[in-house]
Protein backbone atom coordinates (compact mmCIF):
# COMPACT_ATOMS: atom_id res chain seq x y z
CA UNK A 1 0.00 0.00 0.00
CA UNK A 2 1.28 3.43 -0.64
CA UNK A 3 2.19 6.29 1.25
CA UNK A 4 -0.35 9.30 1.27
CA UNK A 5 1.37 12.79 -0.27
CA UNK A 6 -0.46 14.64 2.60
CA UNK A 7 -1.62 13.99 6.33
CA UNK A 8 -4.51 15.73 7.60
CA UNK A 9 -4.58 15.97 11.75
CA UNK A 10 -6.99 16.68 13.83
CA UNK A 11 -7.11 17.14 17.23
CA UNK A 12 -10.67 16.89 18.56
CA UNK A 13 -12.02 17.03 22.15
CA UNK A 14 -16.01 17.21 23.18
CA UNK A 15 -16.38 18.02 19.52
CA UNK A 16 -19.51 15.60 18.13
CA UNK A 17 -21.84 18.48 17.39
CA UNK A 18 -19.53 19.71 14.48
CA UNK A 19 -16.92 17.51 13.92
CA UNK A 20 -18.97 15.48 11.13
CA UNK A 21 -19.03 19.18 9.39
CA UNK A 22 -14.95 19.25 9.33
CA UNK A 23 -14.85 15.66 8.24
CA UNK A 24 -17.17 16.06 5.29
CA UNK A 25 -15.10 19.04 4.29
CA UNK A 26 -12.27 16.47 3.67
CA UNK A 27 -14.59 14.10 1.86
CA UNK A 28 -15.38 17.01 -0.70
CA UNK A 29 -11.80 17.50 -1.13
CA UNK A 30 -10.64 17.24 -5.10
CA UNK A 31 -7.96 15.76 -4.76
CA UNK A 32 -7.50 12.16 -5.22
CA UNK A 33 -8.48 10.72 -1.76
CA UNK A 34 -5.84 7.72 -2.29
CA UNK A 35 -2.88 10.56 -1.80
CA UNK A 36 -4.47 11.86 1.40
CA UNK A 37 -5.04 10.80 5.05
CA UNK A 38 -6.90 12.38 7.90
CA UNK A 39 -5.90 11.43 11.38
CA UNK A 40 -8.36 12.66 14.25
CA UNK A 41 -6.39 12.24 17.81
CA UNK A 42 -9.59 12.15 20.07
CA UNK A 43 -8.49 13.55 23.84
CA UNK A 44 -10.90 11.97 25.78
CA UNK A 45 -13.54 13.09 25.24
CA UNK A 46 -17.04 12.78 27.20
CA UNK A 47 -19.75 13.63 24.29
CA UNK A 48 -19.06 10.66 21.80
CA UNK A 49 -16.82 12.89 19.59
CA UNK A 50 -14.75 9.38 18.94
CA UNK A 51 -17.88 7.67 17.79
CA UNK A 52 -18.83 10.11 15.68
CA UNK A 53 -15.57 9.78 13.81
CA UNK A 54 -15.53 5.70 13.94
CA UNK A 55 -18.69 5.61 12.06
CA UNK A 56 -17.93 7.92 9.87
CA UNK A 57 -17.30 6.22 6.15
CA UNK A 58 -14.06 6.89 5.01
CA UNK A 59 -10.69 5.10 4.20
CA UNK A 60 -8.42 7.32 4.62
CA UNK A 61 -9.87 8.25 8.17
CA UNK A 62 -7.60 7.22 11.20
CA UNK A 63 -8.91 7.60 14.41
CA UNK A 64 -6.61 7.64 17.71
CA UNK A 65 -7.82 7.95 21.20
CA UNK A 66 -6.38 8.76 24.29
CA UNK A 67 -7.41 7.55 27.56
CA UNK A 68 -7.01 10.81 29.04
CA UNK A 69 -7.75 14.47 28.54
CA UNK A 70 -4.28 16.54 27.91
CA UNK A 71 -5.68 19.74 29.03
CA UNK A 72 -3.76 21.06 26.23
CA UNK A 73 -4.71 20.70 22.50
CA UNK A 74 -1.23 21.28 21.22
CA UNK A 75 -0.38 17.84 23.11
CA UNK A 76 -3.09 15.88 20.30
CA UNK A 77 -1.75 17.98 17.47
CA UNK A 78 1.64 16.67 18.08
CA UNK A 79 0.68 13.47 18.54
CA UNK A 80 -1.09 13.32 14.88
CA UNK A 81 1.48 14.70 13.33
CA UNK A 82 4.09 11.88 15.22
CA UNK A 83 1.57 9.50 13.55
CA UNK A 84 1.68 11.10 9.88
CA UNK A 85 2.98 9.28 7.18
CA UNK A 86 2.55 12.17 4.26
CA UNK A 87 5.46 14.40 2.96
CA UNK A 88 3.75 16.76 3.69
CA UNK A 89 0.97 17.76 7.17
CA UNK A 90 -1.76 20.13 6.98
CA UNK A 91 -3.52 21.08 10.54
CA UNK A 92 -7.68 20.69 10.90
CA UNK A 93 -9.68 22.09 14.04
CA UNK A 94 -12.43 19.70 14.59
CA UNK A 95 -14.81 22.66 14.61
CA UNK A 96 -13.77 24.31 11.53
CA UNK A 97 -14.07 22.88 7.26
CA UNK A 98 -11.55 23.23 4.27
CA UNK A 99 -13.13 24.38 1.14
CA UNK A 100 -12.90 21.78 -1.86
CA UNK A 101 -9.36 23.06 -3.34
CA UNK A 102 -7.43 23.47 0.01
CA UNK A 103 -5.18 20.27 -0.02
CA UNK A 104 -4.85 20.32 -4.24
CA UNK A 105 -3.71 23.69 -4.64
CA UNK A 106 -1.55 23.63 -1.75
CA UNK A 107 0.35 20.38 -2.81
CA UNK A 108 0.31 21.81 -6.40
CA UNK A 109 2.90 24.80 -4.88
CA UNK A 110 4.97 22.63 -2.47
CA UNK A 111 5.70 19.47 -4.99
CA UNK A 112 7.04 21.98 -7.76
CA UNK A 113 8.48 24.48 -5.83
CA UNK A 114 11.52 23.31 -3.82
CA UNK A 115 12.19 26.75 -2.45
CA UNK A 116 8.67 26.84 -0.48
CA UNK A 117 8.74 25.75 2.92
CA UNK A 118 4.56 25.64 3.99
CA UNK A 119 1.89 26.97 2.61
CA UNK A 120 -0.94 29.16 3.68
CA UNK A 121 -3.86 30.82 2.41
CA UNK A 122 -7.03 33.81 2.65
CA UNK A 123 -9.64 32.49 4.57
CA UNK A 124 -13.41 32.88 5.66
CA UNK A 125 -13.84 33.54 9.52
CA UNK A 126 -17.67 32.91 10.25
CA UNK A 127 -19.09 34.48 13.34
CA UNK A 128 -21.83 32.30 15.69
CA UNK A 129 -24.40 34.70 13.81
CA UNK A 130 -23.92 32.76 10.36
CA UNK A 131 -22.02 36.35 9.10
CA UNK A 132 -18.51 35.63 7.04
CA UNK A 133 -16.09 37.56 6.36
CA UNK A 134 -12.81 37.36 4.14
CA UNK A 135 -9.37 37.63 5.67
CA UNK A 136 -6.52 38.58 3.69
CA UNK A 137 -3.40 37.12 4.98
CA UNK A 138 -1.65 38.56 2.39
CA UNK A 139 2.57 38.48 2.59
CA UNK A 140 2.99 38.26 6.59
CA UNK A 141 2.18 34.11 7.43
CA UNK A 142 1.45 35.95 11.11
CA UNK A 143 -2.15 37.05 9.54
CA UNK A 144 -3.16 33.22 9.50
CA UNK A 145 -4.07 30.79 12.17
CA UNK A 146 -3.25 26.80 12.65
CA UNK A 147 -5.95 25.54 10.56
CA UNK A 148 -4.98 25.23 6.39
CA UNK A 149 -1.04 25.97 6.99
CA UNK A 150 0.46 22.97 4.74
CA UNK A 151 4.42 22.03 6.27
CA UNK A 152 6.50 20.00 4.98
CA UNK A 153 6.65 17.54 7.49
CA UNK A 154 10.34 17.01 7.52
CA UNK A 155 10.39 20.64 9.48
CA UNK A 156 7.81 19.69 11.50
CA UNK A 157 10.18 17.32 13.02
CA UNK A 158 13.13 18.89 12.78
CA UNK A 159 11.30 22.45 14.55
CA UNK A 160 9.77 19.76 16.94
CA UNK A 161 6.05 20.50 16.60
CA UNK A 162 4.51 22.77 17.81
CA UNK A 163 5.34 23.96 22.11
CA UNK A 164 3.04 22.97 24.68
CA UNK A 165 4.22 26.08 26.57
CA UNK A 166 3.87 28.19 24.53
CA UNK A 167 0.14 29.74 24.21
CA UNK A 168 -0.41 31.05 20.89
CA UNK A 169 2.36 27.44 19.69
CA UNK A 170 1.03 28.30 15.93
CA UNK A 171 2.91 31.41 15.80
CA UNK A 172 5.76 30.35 18.05
CA UNK A 173 6.29 27.71 15.52
CA UNK A 174 6.20 30.16 12.14
CA UNK A 175 8.32 32.87 13.71
CA UNK A 176 10.90 29.81 14.50
CA UNK A 177 10.57 28.94 11.12
CA UNK A 178 10.66 33.06 9.93
CA UNK A 179 13.83 33.13 12.17
CA UNK A 180 15.81 29.92 10.36
CA UNK A 181 14.81 31.59 6.87
CA UNK A 182 12.16 29.10 6.13
CA UNK A 183 9.76 30.60 3.19
CA UNK A 184 6.03 30.71 2.84
CA UNK A 185 4.11 30.96 -0.28
CA UNK A 186 0.52 32.54 0.23
CA UNK A 187 -2.29 31.71 -2.21
CA UNK A 188 -4.48 34.75 -2.40
CA UNK A 189 -7.94 33.25 -2.04
CA UNK A 190 -10.02 32.01 0.77
CA UNK A 191 -9.46 28.11 1.17
CA UNK A 192 -10.48 27.22 4.42
CA UNK A 193 -13.49 28.85 6.90
CA UNK A 194 -12.39 28.93 10.12
CA UNK A 195 -15.34 29.19 12.82
CA UNK A 196 -15.23 31.65 15.79
CA UNK A 197 -17.03 30.19 18.98
CA UNK A 198 -17.84 32.29 21.99
CA UNK A 199 -16.34 31.44 25.27
CA UNK A 200 -13.21 30.11 23.11
CA UNK A 201 -9.65 31.12 24.85
CA UNK A 202 -9.27 33.46 22.11
CA UNK A 203 -12.29 34.95 23.17
CA UNK A 204 -10.68 36.14 26.19
CA UNK A 205 -8.47 39.40 26.02
CA UNK A 206 -6.51 38.81 29.10
CA UNK A 207 -5.68 35.30 27.68
CA UNK A 208 -4.51 36.57 24.28
CA UNK A 209 -2.33 39.55 25.82
CA UNK A 210 -0.66 36.85 27.85
CA UNK A 211 -0.01 34.74 24.86
CA UNK A 212 1.64 38.08 23.14
CA UNK A 213 3.69 38.91 26.08
CA UNK A 214 5.19 35.23 25.69
CA UNK A 215 6.29 35.73 22.52
CA UNK A 216 7.68 39.18 22.85
CA UNK A 217 9.50 37.54 25.69
CA UNK A 218 10.86 34.67 24.11
CA UNK A 219 11.73 36.64 20.61
CA UNK A 220 12.76 39.70 22.53
CA UNK A 221 10.67 41.83 19.92
CA UNK A 222 7.45 43.23 19.31
CA UNK A 223 5.59 40.54 17.51
CA UNK A 224 2.00 41.17 15.50
CA UNK A 225 0.08 38.64 14.75
CA UNK A 226 -3.52 38.73 13.82
CA UNK A 227 -6.15 40.16 15.99
CA UNK A 228 -8.50 38.07 17.60
CA UNK A 229 -11.67 40.55 17.89
CA UNK A 230 -14.78 38.74 18.28
CA UNK A 231 -18.02 40.41 17.09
Amino acid sequence: MSLPDVSIVTAAYNSAQQIERTLESVRHQTIDKSRIEHIVVDDASTDGTASVVDEFDAPYLRLLERDENSGNGTIPCNQGIAQAHGEYVVMLDSDDEFLPQLIGKMVTVLSTDSDVDFVYSDYYEQFPSGERTVVDTGADALNTVKVGIMHRTEHLDTFDGYDPEIRFSEYDLLLRYLDAGLEGYHIPEPLFVYHRQRNSLTDDEAWVEAGEKELREKYGRDVQIREYIFE
